[in-house]
């Protein structure tokens, strides 16, 4: 297996196209893991330790947010984003353990797409935008459109994620992220993301994602507009939990089975929306 450590994306494009099936690596959290366990023998890996300008994540001036794909998940964890994008934090912040998150990027949870992982239903809600390169140029995907299937990304095999843009969050937005897992640090048996929009004690807006109970991240239209134009009342919120229970499709797996995940998911979505209205409430 060949190494190669360029310091540009387009050097970076130049070898994934060079060398057939290579595999990119940043923290290797998950990649190395695959590959001791022989799920994965690449012929090369293309490192982007090395590339200017990934590892950062930056506020704009027009309040948009720019994190490159070799952020780290404690960088991401630490960075106090505003409003409703506190939801990427605090998921970031239930990843593994602090050595974990230390080395693995955002960039690699997000193109590995374990449906149990943190980090994707975190920004599914806060409808993030990423951005691949490859030979053909730039483009960008929608997260809610980037999840295809287990472990299976909207990503081309000679395209690089580069970066994750969010929008800057409207007045009264809040977001928070609840995880149900067997131990700290584990996997989530089911993890909620929300991301809503208040207003006088009004949901003007909500986002509401599911980790853990389908192939991607969950999310339902129908589900976000339950808890629309409500104050948030046990009755929306439980109509919300009762579609999402419907139309979700869970793996049994050793953190529990599928009917188990199915149960428990109203009780979270209600423990994950008054977790966010409550900061609404909060003191500034």
């Amino acid at each position: 297996m060949q190494l190669f450590h360029p310091t540009t994306i387009d050097e970076a494009v130049a070898l994934l196209a060079a060398h057939d099936e290579a595999r990119c690596i940043a923290g290797g959290q998950s990649l190395v893991a695959m590959l001791n366990l022989g799920l994965l023998d690449p012929p090369a890996l293309v490192s982007l330790r090395k590339v200017a300008g990934l590892d950062r994540l930056t506020r704009q001036a027009d309040g948009n947010v720019a994190i490159g794909a070799a952020v780290t998940q404690a960088a991401l964890a630490s960075a106090g984003l505003p409003g409703a994008l506190a939801v990427l934090s605090e998921a970031a912040q239930q990843v593994a353990h602090p050595a974990i998150r230390n080395f693995g990027t955002v960039g690699g949870a997000l193109c590995h797409a374990d449906p149990a992982a943190d980090l994707p239903p975190a920004f599914v809600a806060a409808d993030a935008r990423l951005t691949a390169i490859g030979p053909g140029g730039a483009r960008r995907i929608r997260a809610e459109d980037f999840f295809l299937d287990y472990l299976t990304t909207a990503l081309a095999e000679d395209e690089i994620l580069t970066e994750i843009r969010l929008s800057p969050p409207p007045p009264g937005s809040v977001g928070a992220y609840h995880k149900f897992a067997r131990v700290d640090g584990d996997y989530a048996t089911v993890s909620v993301a929300v991301a809503l929009t208040l207003e006088g004690g009004i949901c003007r807006a909500a986002r509401v994602v599911l980790g853990s109970c389908a192939a991607q991240p969950l999310r339902l239209d129908a589900a976000d507009a339950a808890l629309a134009d409500t104050r948030l009342d046990c009755e929306a919120v439980a109509r919300a939990g009762a579609l999402l229970q419907d139309a979700a499709e869970p793996l049994a797996d050793m953190r529990g089975s599928a009917e188990y995940r199915r149960r428990i998911i109203p009780g979270l979505v209600a423990r994950a929306v008054e977790a966010a209205r409550a900061r609404s409430e909060a003191p500034a």
